[in-house]
């Protein structure tokens, strides 16, 4: 049994060190900009019941260093039953200098109003972000300066806004290991994951590969599936953003409930993905998490105490050391109390989450989704 843990546990070890090293390598790329381009852009949000969450997107809209008059915003209304759409026409009536439009979704989802707004778009780069984001006053200027000629798609930096709660802490901890592992596996030339809340790509890119067409009927995963689609056309033409320090904040969950719905809408996207990179990345840490329920196990009944002692005390090291390294680029405060913590909640979370996903249907913003898609 010990041989076998050891053997998991190495290879995770493995992974760790490699994510270290992309991290760094992610942080140590050049800041200077490829392509210093004012060229107007649009900024595509869909929004659905989004009144208490959207007003610190709409500031951070307003104090944008990129000039006003090269970017549109088009907020796309995905059936909201609140009062969002009424603040977003305001804040478009009291704010004439932002090119800002309200447009009406067609089909049900984030895939179909994002895809209205796109093809109004007037702006050949179309950025994406998320109606409960803060944006940094940089963002619309680096993530244009991040393409090159060759650039389809630049992935963009996120972080859970972390408040005085320990259950803000986790998820924000939680989630820079998710930002951490993927920007650091994009710098390694192994891009497996993006998120649409700090996103661009071309126009003409996304409509060369039908943009969401045959993902619609999925309810997440519009970035990664569209990231996938086009390394599968257009290999090489990945970037991520050249400013590490440019991050997008979004909020935490306010409870356990929505934390839970919120992320069996995004294990509901794994069964869809065509990547083997990724589907063998996903069945390996389901399958640690599994090994490491078993190693804390051996550890309270008194079995294997030095060997497993040792892996556990190896884990933590490796762990803590990465998510500091990705807490400080991120601009949080790294939490020990909500390290140790994790370490025994994350893996019962990734086996019940990854069970539940394929099996309970949730819901999401008053709209109910089905696990089957």
């Amino acid at each position: 049994m010990l041989i076998y843990l050891i053997l998991i546990f190495s290879i995770y070890f493995g992974f760790l060190l490699a994510c270290i090293v992309g991290w760094q390598k992610f942080t140590r790329q050049p800041k200077t900009p490829i392509a210093a381009s004012k060229e107007f852009v649009s900024v595509v949000v869909a929004v659905r019941n989004e009144e208490f969450s959207i007003g610190p997107l709409l500031s951070s809209f307003r104090f944008q260093d990129y000039p006003h008059s090269n970017f549109e915003i088009i907020f796309v209304d995905d059936h909201s039953t609140d009062h969002t759409v009424q603040i977003i026409s305001g804040w478009i009536k009291n704010n004439p200098h932002m090119m800002g439009s309200y447009v009406q979704a067609n089909g049900n989802g984030k895939k179909h109003a994002l895809t209205e707004g796109i093809r109004q778009a007037k702006g050949e780069l179309i950025l994406t972000t998320d109606a409960d984001c803060e944006l940094p006053t940089d963002w619309i200027s680096r993530m244009v300066m991040s393409f090159n000629p060759d650039t389809s798609l630049v992935i963009g930096l996120v972080k859970i806004q972390q408040d005085t709660s320990l259950f803000s802490k986790l998820q924000a901890l939680e989630f820079s290991s998710l930002m951490g592992s993927g920007m650091a596996l994009h710098a390694l030339g192994f891009p497996v994951m993006c998120n649409g809340a700090s996103l661009a790509f071309r126009k003409k890119s996304f409509e060369s590969v039908n943009g969401y067409e045959n993902n619609f009927h999925i309810p997440s995963g519009d970035d990664e599936f569209l990231m996938r689609k086009l390394i599968r056309q257009l290999p090489d033409s990945i970037e991520s953003i050249h400013w590490p320090s440019v991050v997008v904040a979004t909020h935490p969950q306010p409870n356990l409930k929505s934390f839970i719905q919120q992320r069996l809408r995004w294990a509901g996207k794994w069964k869809a993905n065509d990547s083997l990179t990724t589907k063998a990345l996903a069945l390996f840490v389901l399958i640690f998490q599994i090994c490491y329920i078993l190693a804390i196990g051996l550890l309270f009944i008194g079995r294997y105490c030095v060997g497993v002692g040792l892996l556990l005390s190896i884990k933590i090291l490796l762990e803590g050391f990465f998510l500091f390294k990705v807490s400080r680029q991120l601009h949080q405060r790294f939490s020990i109390p909500a390290l140790f913590i994790l370490q025994i909640a994350y893996p019962l979370y990734v086996v019940i989450i990854g069970i539940l996903s394929q099996l309970l249907d949730y819901e999401w913003k008053g709209r109910k989704e089905s696990s089957l898609g």
